[in-house]
């Protein structure tokens, strides 16, 4: 038969045990909430980004949401600095991707010497636009307004790579044309997108 001063003595450890799973639970519930009201105010700030970027044309929406959130590893957690870094890095990877392709095709190349020279200037161009556009994301990023206009005369100068390319082969001759894939092709569109999103720069102090 159970003593009663052991139930009784029991009690307190009880209501204390409950009470603290009590408060896990709530803190729980509190830390979802804020964390879906932090998701949902991002993703505000996403949608309006893209909004803005495609100006009514929904195929140019669509994209923006989808490539931003894709390189965000399905995170909209940005303001318009970072998605405009976001498009920045996105456009980074694609360019370094290229350099990937064309060394693929000059290390099996057996053309002629001016294919081999275009290759070696399409290599030049897309190291350029890789370099440029890592440091205009890091220049987005930061909340300074000189960096601000540090990534958006860097993000002018990585536009234009895929034509400069295509360029490059249409002096080799003969209608030549850059053998790179359509893939290469959504860098003009990610640079796009990053000098559309960027924040324009603050005024400078007179």
């Amino acid at each position: 038969m159970s003593n009663p001063e052991n139930c009784r003595a029991a009690e307190p450890k009880h209501f204390t045990m409950a009470s603290l799973q009590a408060l896990f639970c709530a803190a729980t519930l509190l830390l979802v909430v804020a964390h879906a009201w932090t998701a949902m105010a991002a993703s505000t700030t996403l949608e309006n980004a893209c909004e803005s970027y495609a100006a009514g044309d929904r195929g140019s929406y669509d994209y923006c949401v989808w490539k931003l959130r894709r390189e965000n590893n399905g995170s909209a957690a940005a303001d318009a600095r970072g998605l405009a870094a976001i498009a920045a890095r996105a456009g980074r990877a694609t360019a370094k991707a290229a350099r990937e392709r064309i060394a693929a095709l000059r290390a099996n190349e057996t053309e002629t010497a001016s294919r081999r020279d275009a290759l070696a200037a399409c290599d030049a161009e897309y190291a350029a636009a890789a370099r440029r556009l890592g440091h205009a994301a890091r220049a987005a990023a930061r909340r300074e307004g000189g960096d601000l206009r540090r990534a958006q005369a860097l993000l002018e100068e990585a536009t234009g790579a895929n034509a400069r390319c295509d360029a490059a082969f249409a002096v080799a001759g003969a209608g030549q044309q850059s053998p790179l894939d359509g893939s290469v092709r959504g860098l003009d569109d990610e640079v796009g997108l990053a000098i559309a999103l960027l924040p324009s720069s603050p005024p400078t102090k007179a």
